[in-house]
C-alpha cells in the first residue's frame, strides 16, 4: 500500500522525535583523556607492594614500596616531582630491625601515632618466592624519622594489608590476610607501642584478595577477603567474627596453588544508598568477570550481583569517580605476565547512573596493569593512576587524567 501525502509529512515531522529519543536511549558517556608521563623508568624490581599518600606534606601523591618482593628487598618511598616528571627515592631501611628483608604482597599507609604524618607498615619476610610459609613479623615506621615499632607476627606471608579504624576508636588497626595459612590477622591498636591480637580467621579457601567497609550499614568496618564477608563484631572486636560467603563463584576452586582462589577487592558505594558495596575480579586463574555486590538481607547473608564487564587476570582493580560524572568508575587491569603482554587488556568501565545495568568499556592500553592505584596525584580535582604492568616488570607510570 502506498502512503499517502498527509502519512507522509507525519513520518517526516515524527522522525526528529524518533531520531532525539533514540539518541537518549543509547547515549553513552564520553572516553576519558589521558596523557601518559614515565615516571620512574628501571629499577622497578617486583614492585607488588605499594602504598600511595602524601609522603612529605607537599600536597603530591607520593608512595611507599618494598623493592623485590619475590625474593625480599628494600623498605621506602618516592617523593613526586611538582613537574611530574617522576620522582626521588628515599630509601627508609634496607632490613629489619632484627635483620631480614622485607615482602609482602600489598603495603598500607596511615598516620599511626596520630602527630598529623604518614606512617608506612614495614613487614619483615625473606619473599614469597624463597619462602611463603615463613612467618612476617609486621612493623611500623615512624614519619619523620623512620624509627621502627613492633606490631606483631603474622604466621605466613601476607597477600594483603588494610590498616584502617576498625572499630571507631579513632585508632588504626591492621588486618592481613595470609596466603599458606588460610587466615586473615587482626590486630587492634591500643597505642602505637601495644597492639593486640582480636581474630584469627581460618577459612579453607582464603587466599588474596581483601578489602575493608561497613558493608551492612552498622558504623563499624568489616573485611572482604577473598568473597567472604568477615563481619566485624565491633567493640574490643574480640567477640565472634561472622564468616560468610558472598558468592562461591570468587573462592569454589578445588586447587590450591597461588593461581587458585585469587581476587581482588574493593569496597565502595556504588549504588550511592550511603553503604558499601563489594567490587570484585579474578586476579590469577582465569575468570573474566568484573562484578559488583550489594548486600539486600544482612540477617540471611542475601547479595545481589550486577555484572560490570569481562577482563581476565584482573590484578588492577581500583574504584573512583573518573570522569566527574558523579557517580564511581572502575578501573581494571590486566596482569601483563600472563601469556602475551600485547593482550593484556587495562579497561576503564564508566558507570552508566542509578538504575542502569550497562557499563561502557574504554580499553586504555593492551599492555598490562598490576596492582594499580587510582589517586588526583596533580591536584588538578581528577582522579589519575600509576601503572605498574605486571609482576616482573621494571617501570612504573603515571596516566594523568586530562578530564580538568
Amino acid at each position: 500500500m502506498k502512503s499517502t501525502p498527509v502519512l507522509r509529512r507525519k513520518l517526516v515531522l515524527a522522525l526528529p522525535s524518533i531520531v532525539c529519543a533514540l539518541s537518549f536511549l543509547f547515549a553513552l558517556p564520553a572516553e576519558v583523556p589521558f596523557s601518559v608521563k614515565s615516571f620512574i623508568q628501571e629499577g622497578a624490581d617486583k614492585w607488588w607492594a605499594r602504598s600511595h599518600a602524601d609522603v612529605n606534606g607537599d600536597g603530591l601523591v607520593d608512595f611507599f614500596v618494598i623493592n623485590n618482593n619475590g625474593n625480599g628487598g628494600w623498605l621506602g618511598y618516592y617523593q613526586t616531582k611538582p613537574d611530574l616528571s617522576g620522582a626521588d627515592r628515599v630509601i627508609i631501611a634496607e632490613s629489619g630491625p632484627k635483620g631480614g628483608r622485607f615482602a609482602g604482597g600489598d603495603l598500607d599507609s596511615g598516620d599511626i601515632d596520630g602527630d598529623g604524618d604518614i606512617d608506612v607498615l614495614g613487614p619483615v619476610h625473606p619473599g614469597e618466592w624463597e619462602d611463603g610459609t615463613a612467618a612476617t613479623q609486621l612493623y611500623w615506621y615512624e614519619n619523620p624519622g623512620w624509627e621502627p615499632h613492633f606490631i606483631g607476627s603474622f604466621p605466613a606471608f601476607v597477600k594483603d594489608f588494610d590498616l584502617v579504624d576498625l572499630n571507631g576508636d579513632g585508632k588504626l588497626d591492621v588486618a592481613g590476610t595470609c596466603h599458606h595459612t588460610p587466615q586473615v590477622v587482626v590486630y587492634r591498636q591500643d597505642t602505637p607501642e601495644a597492639w593486640a591480637v582480636v581474630a584469627q580467621l581460618y577459612v579453607d579457601e582464603l587466599h588474596e584478595g581483601q578489602h575493608v567497609g561497613d558493608v551492612d550499614g552498622d558504623g563499624d568496618v568489616d573485611i572482604i577477603s577473598t568473597g567472604f564477608w568477615l563481619v566485624n563484631p565491633g567493640g574490643s572486636m574480640i567477640g565472634k567474627w561472622e564468616v560468610n560467603n558472598i558468592d562461591p563463584y570468587w573462592n569454589s576452586d578445588p586447587g590450591r596453588t597461588w593461581k587458585h582462589n585469587s581476587t581482588k577487592i574493593i569496597c565502595a558505594d556504588i549504588s550511592g544508598d550511603g553503604v558499601d558495596d563489594v567490587v570484585i575480579s579474578c586476579s590469577e586463574l582465569y575468570r573474566n568477570r568484573v562484578a559488583w555486590y550489594e548486600l539486600v538481607d544482612p540477617e540471611i547473608n542475601s547479595w545481589k550481583s550486577h555484572d560490570i564487564g569481562i577482563n581476565s587476570y584482573a590484578h588492577t582493580l581500583q574504584v573512583g569517580d573518573v570522569d566527574l560524572d558523579g557517580d564511581l568508575d572502575v578501573l581494571s587491569g590486566n596482569n601483563a605476565h600472563q601469556g602475551d603482554a600485547m593482550a593484556s587488556p587495562v579497561k576503564l568501565f564508566l558507570n552508566p547512573g542509578p538504575g542502569e545495568e550497562y557499563w561502557k568499556s574504554q580499553t586504555l592500553t593492551m599492555e598490562g596493569a598490576y596492582n594499580s592505584y587510582m589517586a588526583d596525584v596533580d591536584g588538578d580535582g581528577d582522579l589519575d593512576f600509576f601503572r605498574y604492568p605486571g609482576h616482573v616488570s621494571e617501570f612504573y607510570e603515571l596516566w594523568v587524567n586530562e578530564t580538568r
